[in-house]
């Protein structure tokens, strides 16, 4: 992929892109994510209802140096069907009356992890569920805290008392002012939620533990350097001051 030059037609060359991990190369294979390789089903799809059934006909979506054939026939955006097939009408395979065929390329079956031993499901100690919220709060605009104080307050007040204290536990936990302001909202105080311990097969880090120990009156956390460049907490940079 070569960056040189301004889309001459922004909507043509950008807004009409349609990325899938689906789509490989020699060379390139799946990651071993469960959830990269459940989304990767997603893509196509997605793209289908975005742009149309064929995406792949416009030339932002064209494949370079090769051409690519479908068994996709009509619908928006047509305006060719893919040739070289003994019988262009037949857009299923197999079918004994020609059509196109499914591509078939080498195996590399000596790509991918090695492993030896037995796979299994065990809780392992790297939980943490509250620093990475609490410093996205923090990277908020306050206008941004507002609107989702708000939200929570308007949610929350339609639950039983169990379930809102509950939450503004894990809001102080979270981070200190977000806990407040949604437990001001509620009615439900500090002194309303320190008797209550974590929840059966919750993991705290040591931190969380000493942040429980001073529940309600905890500082704000940590936000130096921290940037957010994306709607996904984890992505961030820091910035070399």
């Amino acid at each position: 992929m070569v960056l040189d030059r301004m889309p001459a037609n922004y909507f043509a060359e950008n807004e009409q892109i349609s990325f899938g991990t689906g789509v490989l190369v020699d060379g390139l294979d799946f990651s071993d994510d469960k959830m990269l390789v459940g989304r990767t089903f997603s893509y196509s799809d997605t793209q289908r209802h975005r742009v149309g059934p064929n995406y792949l006909q416009l030339p932002v979506n064209q494949a370079k140096h090769a051409e690519v054939r479908t068994n996709q026939r009509d619908g928006q955006m047509t305006y060719h069907i893919d040739g070289g097939a003994e019988n262009t009408h037949i857009n299923f395979e197999p079918s004994v009356m020609g059509g196109l065929r499914e591509g078939h390329y080498p195996t590399h079956e000596e790509q991918g992890p090695e492993i030896h031993g037995r796979l299994t499901r065990k809780r392992i100690p790297r939980t943490n569920d509250y620093l990475q919220a609490g410093q996205r709060y923090l990277l908020l605009e306050e206008w941004e805290r507002d609107e989702l104080v708000a939200n929570f307050i308007t949610l929350l007040s339609q639950c039983d008392r169990p379930v809102q204290e509950r939450m503004v536990w894990h809001f102080l936990l979270v981070e200190n002012d977000l806990g407040l302001r949604v437990g001001e909202g509620l009615g439900i105080g500090t002194p309303d939620v320190t008797h209550l311990e974590p929840l059966p097969g919750q993991l705290l880090t040591e931190e969380d533990r000493k942040r429980l120990a001073h529940l309600g009156a905890n500082p704000p956390r940590d936000v130096a350097g921290l940037t957010m460049t994306h709607c996904v907490p984890d992505e961030r940079h820091v910035v070399t001051r």
